[in-house]
């Protein structure tokens, strides 16, 4: 093998967790965005409804979509954190 292979071949090995954590992070933030849009449509949806047990069900969807984009967001964090390091 040619030394200009052999870099480029170490490049691709010690450079792969950066490479990971690149895609670790695309993809949530396409799923933030979209659990924020859905957090979004439940309130829109909230705000028309009068029946009780429908509010009370839509409560609950709003808070576990938003608990989970909240966990989403912490691991975004923890992942932006990894990067300076």
């Amino acid at each position: 093998m040619k030394m200009k292979k052999l870099f480029a071949n170490a490049e691709i090995f010690l450079n792969s967790d950066k490479r990971k954590r690149k895609e670790k992070k695309k993809c949530l933030k396409h799923v933030i965005k979209k659990l924020r849009k859905q957090e979004e449509k439940l309130n829109a949806h909230l705000q028309n409804e009068t029946d009780k047990d429908v509010i009370e069900n839509l409560n609950r969807k709003i808070t576990l979509v938003h608990a989970q984009r909240k966990k989403g967001l912490a691991l975004m964090k923890k992942l932006m954190e990894k990067k300076k390091s």
